[in-house]
């Protein structure tokens, strides 16, 4: 007999009396976490802002309340949100949860990050104090890293949880998302930069989550464009085909595709770009090895091309420009509205005298000219696309079906966000209930004026308290947001990013059974797209479930963070008086850092198979005039610095065992390569199989350990 009775709340220091529900699958989670650096992926509406809630409360428990912890999120609105809900549910004084933003003057910061237990900010401002020493993390015992996937490149994640880690004694990491990345690699990268030990993956086919979980049923609304759009796109085709020719008749294309899109063009110009700037070492291994993989047309080169038919490469840049323009003209035409792909038209006569010959290659054609003409003709003049009356027809069913106060279109361009806005207050306008406002993001153009983040809390606020009851939104409401009771997502065209997809179809289904329609315009861009966001959905998944082919960090050595007394609290004025030390301290620690980068980068280069290879071809570098020695270099400037003369890490190249297996396989090969069927064959006896082979053997190819050519597999380097 089962004695334990489930509690009705999570309750405990730090947390607000029968405040927060009980589910049992986040103490299980929160348990997972407590100790590790852990990446949580759940779908939307399960909890997640919850789960950090409670481990904040763990952390500060652990510290006896004298600890700080930081929340991060990549937005004032969302950073705002994060404040509500800790001051909903945190037993901590309002006055040790403070907000910091970069519209917060740095003396301020350091008073609240100095006076806070809870500090909630946009990861740009935390990083910019840390590496002017505004302040560190020593005392800090969780950060927090919402809307985790945006851990990528250079993005100030990246450096606050290198900081971090190198800085506390008892760094504990949580990251949240709904959607860590399309693939292996992607996923693997966000793992390696937050330093995660442990995956909790949860999806809505889990026992434990399936009672907390809405139905969304999805739908996808398709129509077919009409006769006068239909004459426009054949004419508009016709002028695309017609550049198609240069490209074809010098072999820098592939005739036979069924689909250009601009990525083709756009690769073209990479691969001459990056060609022509490593023009002396093109046609030498190095450049095969070093850069070879961030070709995309690798055989034959189109450098190869370009020099044994003596191509024009000037003209080839000018025409990819001409094409890209016209791909993007037909994307707006067939898949937003005929007024975006006017007003683009209007662009193009612009640039075109502006002496642009990309621009005036199109607009000196006769297909230009001809489209132009049909404009002024009635029957054209007040053309729509037949999304805006699906989307009309789709509302009015909401509204009146299910009786819906409440929707979200999502849109890809602001400009249809405010064609739509408009079509939709003419259409509705005999409803005064039903107030329609944009929600777009900040940044400003010439002709676009953007919403500030405070615009952009005040609407949110008026949306939740049903003052706003559509929404047309672009991107900027995607990740995260909490907005309660909204029964209807409507794409107003699909989106081909996983991530994408998943953040907006979450932001319906999180009280109760959602609907999700998905606009498409049959024949064009629009289907591939969908196609495309669905199968990397289910590639996603297929790693998470499978996180065994992750590598995750190991060996982090934790001991307690030794709290410090609280510094003597400095006053505002007082930080003015030093305005100008502080600033001379700051600028110091900034070429500190500086150098620091500059003699790891040197340090790395020097013991690099490149640095050898190119010393090999007679490459002479400043250091061998000078006889610097890059150690002796870095360990006196450090001992001046009075820094540690650490060596960095090398970036790791992950290789588990079924990767592995499949290299080894390719190795036994007869002249270097083996029919693709018999090495999938050979790989089942393995037990690679499926989805596990194809994601290993693409890893494999990415990766540069294997080739697939036609019907064969080459086995390009060994992993020894």
């Amino acid at each position: 007999m089962n004695l334990y009775k489930t509690p009705d709340y999570f309750n405990g220091n730090f947390l607000k009396k029968n405040t927060i529900h009980y589910r049992l699958y986040q103490e299980n989670i929160v348990k997972k976490c407590k100790a590790k650096n852990s990446l949580v992926v759940l779908p939307t509406g399960l909890g997640k802002t919850i789960i950090g809630i409670l481990l904040i409360a763990n952390a500060l428990e652990k510290y006896n309340g004298k600890a700080k912890t930081i929340i991060l999120a990549p937005t004032r609105p969302l950073v705002a949100q994060h404040k509500a809900s800790c001051e909903q549910f945190l037993d901590v004084d309002e006055s040790n949860i403070s907000i910091l933003t970069g519209k917060i003057s740095p003396e301020k910061r350091i008073i609240a990050f100095n006076n806070s237990k809870i500090i909630i900010s946009t990861p740009q401002v935390i990083k910019n104090d840390l590496m002017r020493g505004r302040y560190d993390l020593s005392q800090v015992a969780l950060i927090i890293f919402d809307e985790a996937h945006r851990t990528r490149g250079n993005y100030a994640y990246n450096f606050i949880s290198k900081e971090y880690i190198n800085t506390c004694r008892d760094p504990l990491i949580l990251g949240l998302t709904a959607s860590p990345g399309k693939d292996l690699l992607r996923i693997q990268q966000l793992c390696d930069n937050l330093y995660i030990e442990e995956i909790v993956f949860k999806s809505q086919e889990d026992e434990d989550v399936k009672r907390y979980i809405y139905d969304i049923d999805t739908f996808i609304e398709k129509v077919d464009l009409p006769i006068n759009y239909l004459e426009i796109s054949g004419v508009w085709d016709n002028l695309l085909k017609k550049f198609l020719r240069f490209f074809i008749e010098r072999s820098l294309i592939n005739p036979y595709k069924k689909y250009y899109s601009k990525i083709d063009f756009l690769r073209i110009c990479h691969d001459l770009t990056l060609s022509l700037k490593y023009e002396k070492f093109y046609n030498t291994d190095i450049f095969d090895e070093e850069f070879g993989e961030q070709l995309f047309f690798q055989s034959p080169r189109i450098i190869d091309l370009v020099k044994e038919n003596k191509l024009n490469i000037q003209s080839i840049f000018s025409y990819s420009s001409s094409c890209i323009s016209i791909l993007h003209a037909k994307d707006l035409l067939e898949t937003q509205d005929i007024s975006l792909f006017r007003s683009f038209l209007e662009r193009l006569s612009y640039k075109a005298g502006q002496d642009i010959l990309s621009a005036k290659r199109i607009t000196n054609s006769k297909h230009f000219k001809f489209i132009n003409s049909l404009f002024k003709k009635k029957e054209y003049s007040n053309l729509h696309h037949p999304k805006i009356n699906k989307l009309k027809s789709i509302i009015k069913e909401e509204l009146e079906l299910f009786n819906n106060k409440k929707i979200i279109i999502f849109t890809q361009y602001r400009k249809t966000a405010e064609l739509l806005k408009n079509q939709l207050i003419d259409g509705f306008s005999d409803s005064e209930q039903h107030a329609i406002e944009k929600f777009i993001g900040q940044s400003t153009k010439v002709d676009d004026f953007g919403y500030s983040q405070n615009e952009q809390i005040k609407i949110l606020n008026e949306f939740r308290k049903n003052n706003i009851n559509i929404l047309i939104a672009t991107s900027v409401a995607e990740e995260g947001l909490d907005i309660p009771n909204v029964d209807a997502i409507i794409f107003y065209e699909p989106v081909p990013s996983e991530i994408r997809l998943i953040q907006r179809r979450g932001r319906t289904g999180r009280f109760c059974n959602g609907r999700c329609y998905i606009l498409m315009a049959s024949r064009t861009v629009d289907v591939p797209f969908h196609i495309v966001s669905f199968r990397k959905e289910n590639e996603m998944k297929y790693i998470l479930t499978e996180a065994n082919q992750l590598e995750l960090s190991k060996g982090l050595n934790r001991k307690n963070i030794n709290i410090s007394p609280s510094k003597e609290c400095q006053s505002e004025l007082d930080l003015i008086r030093k305005f100008k030390e502080r600033r001379n301290e700051e600028k110091e620690l900034l070429a500190d850092r500086s150098i620091e980068e500059i003699i790891s980068q040197i340090d790395n280069f020097s013991k690099s198979p490149e640095f050898k290879k190119l010393k090999d071809f007679g490459v002479t570098f400043y250091s061998d005039i000078c006889r610097i020695e890059q150690p002796r270099m870095r360990h006196n400037i450090l001992k001046m610095r009075g820094k540690k003369n650490e060596v960095s890490k090398k970036h790791k190249v992950y290789l588990n065992k079924n990767l592995k297996t499949l290299i080894n396989i390719a190795k036994y090969s007869e002249n270097g390569q083996m029919e693709f069927s018999k090495f999938r064959a050979l790989a089942r006896i393995e037990d690679i199989v499926d989805k596990k082979f194809y994601t290993h053997f693409n890893h494999a190819c990415n990766l540069g350990y294997l080739k697939k050519e036609k019907n064969y597999v080459r086995l390009i380097k060994d992993f020894a």
